[in-house]
């Protein structure tokens, strides 16, 4: 048998919640033989592990669509070129 973690967990956050939210969650965990705290550091192991996401750069997006703009205004122009010959 595997053995269990020895490290001892001292620390606490508290959240509040109504009483019917509770029951409803510890029922389901319970009846999926898990426990609430089991469940929820598994939450908080994946939200520290995923990749911080950063804000994207406007200024970076801007002047690319403006570029974009001027590709698709020549490609535009070239067509109509073409088709009125």
């Amino acid at each position: 048998m595997a053995k269990r973690q020895t490290t001892k967990l001292s620390n606490q956050i508290i959240v509040r919640m109504d009483d019917q939210t509770k029951e409803a969650f510890m029922n389901k965990v319970q009846s999926e033989g898990k426990t609430a705290s089991e469940l929820i550091m598994g939450w908080i192991r994946s939200y520290i592990a995923e990749e911080r996401q950063e804000a994207p750069d406007l200024t970076t997006m801007h002047a690319e669509l403006q570029n974009l703009k001027q590709q698709v205004a020549v490609i535009q122009n070239e067509l109509l070129g073409k088709t009125a010959a």
